[in-house]
């Protein structure tokens, strides 16, 4: 019993932190909306977990090569945290192989936790810590919530308990560009346009990539990678601020939105949980601290809210 409830506990835990630490800051209904996704936990049928030393180990390195791999693209060539996590997530998705299928999600996972990492590893036990504890993560997630878009995110998010511990943190958005001149060519937007904009933006991110993974074939990492890359390529030529900037972070967290797969989703709820998500993200983005997997937690409890308006409309429990 306690082996098909582990997954519950593990990414729950991970979901509660993620609430009490980051959204406990911003808006008390949009806490409690958040809190009302966790029972989509119940509309799961979850696999036991098994142990496996060599699957073990292999998922805790492959998690620190997309750590490591992240944040050195970000240090040596300072390109956005953005641009170097999808980048990785393209060239790693070609790394498919029949013995070990999860390869390239375990790297995109890591990939989200070294989108901040200089933020917290002054230390070398601070990111240790981070990889082994995201690699534990993903290893005793990987056979459960399988197709939750999201998932990745969450797990990266959780690989953060240490430096989330020991007060670690500074604020992802306003490092974009600390130390480049910006231009800002829209100037400063109504709160009521930014929320349209930003809406409208993840609306996009989460339909494009939800085409791609399930009508065009490419699967959830490409079809998140290679859309977000595109929409990075930009920002990354020209150093933009204001909302302009924002544009890749918002269409980035709603591609994780998009990776869900339609057998769990459906076209009206995704269309629902990417509009969801845009006000999600407009009202809590400011609180936001720099912790990988922020933008993916967020995506994966829209998922799970999603999940309860797909069940109000079909009476069968989602099969993952």
């Amino acid at each position: 019993m306690f082996r098909k409830v582990f997954p519950i506990l593990l990414l729950g835990g991970v979901h509660l932190m993620f609430l009490s630490y980051v959204v406990i800051k911003a808006d008390q209904i949009l806490l409690a909306v958040s809190f009302i996704s966790l029972i989509g936990y119940f509309f799961f049928k979850y696999t036991p977990v098994e142990f496996e030393w060599k699957e073990y180990l292999t998922t805790i390195l492959l998690f620190g090569v997309g750590f490591f791999f992240t944040s050195e693209t970000i240090d040596l060539f300072s390109v956005t945290p953005v641009y170097a996590s999808a980048l990785v997530g393209i060239v790693f998705s070609f790394f498919l192989t029949k013995r070990f299928p999860v390869f390239p999600a375990i790297v995109y996972s890591g990939s989200f936790a070294g989108m901040v990492t200089d933020f917290h590893s002054e230390e070398l036990y601070v990111i240790f810590s981070i990889i082994l504890i995201g690699g534990n993560l993903f290893y005793f997630l990987k056979d459960n919530f399988n197709g939750l878009g999201g998932k990745l995110g969450s797990i990266g998010f959780g690989s953060m308990l240490f430096p989330i511990l020991i007060g670690s943190d500074k604020s992802l958005f306003d490092k974009v560009y600390e130390k480049v001149l910006t231009i800002d060519p829209i100037g400063d937007l109504s709160s009521s346009k930014m929320l349209f904009f930003t809406v409208i933006v993840a609306l996009v991110g989460t339909v494009v990539t939800y085409w791609l993974n399930n009508k065009r074939g490419l699967g959830p990492i490409k079809s998140s990678a290679i859309s977000s890359f595109i929409i990075a390529i930009p920002l990354q030529i020209v150093p933009f601020s204001g909302f302009l900037a924002l544009i890749p972070i918002v269409f980035f967290g709603a591609s994780f939105v998009g990776m869900t797969n339609e057998k769990t989703l459906g076209w009206f709820p995704i269309i629902i949980v990417g509009v969801f998500y845009g006000v999600i993200f407009h009202f809590t983005h400011p609180f936001f601290n720099g912790y990988g997997g922020t933008l993916g937690t967020t995506a994966c409890l829209c998922c799970l809210l999603g999940v309860l308006i797909q069940k109000t409309f079909n009476s069968q429990t989602v099969r993952v």
